[in-house]
């Protein structure tokens, strides 16, 4: 493979990984979500920072506690060294937490976020995986909400 091709490829990789991320959350299927981190990944997230399975065991009641879900996943850049087989990925996102039923419809416990996912990225075992995640939180409408 070319060098061009082997880094286009990369890229490709590592851009699709927030987008797996979404889906994965948007159908409450942890293991895909799971799959889009390394072992050892880290996540610093809008709320927490912890190691990523520690991490995903919190955001889950989170997420769960909202009938429906739905990431728009927008602007995105990547700046990959295919050498050293790392890199980052930066993508700014939406995220609709729907309490109210239908989907959309007025509820005083839906949340809007805006967030941006600030990636570390590495290739692992022939795969690319985020190996360290920080969340920034931009923006919400709405209350995060109180679980017990």
């Amino acid at each position: 493979m070319s060098d061009l091709a082997e880094l286009l490829w990369a890229e490709r990789c590592a851009l699709r990984l927030p987008k797996l991320y979404a889906r994965g959350i948007d159908r409450r299927d942890w293991p895909l979500v799971r799959s889009c981190f390394g072992d050892d990944a880290f996540v610093d997230g809008s709320r927490d920072a912890l190691a990523i399975d520690a991490y995903l065991e919190h955001l889950r009641p989170g997420v769960e506690f909202f009938p429906v879900t739905m990431h728009f996943m927008g602007n995105q850049l990547a700046e990959i060294d295919p050498g050293a087989r790392t890199g980052r990925v930066e993508t700014y996102a939406v995220a609709y937490h729907f309490k109210g039923e239908p989907a959309g419809a007025d509820h005083p416990q839906n949340l809007v976020v805006g967030v941006r996912y600030h990636d570390e990225v590495a290739l692992v075992d022939g795969d690319w995986r985020i190996v360290r995640r920080a969340v920034s939180g931009d923006w919400r409408q709405g209350p995060y909400p109180e679980l017990t």
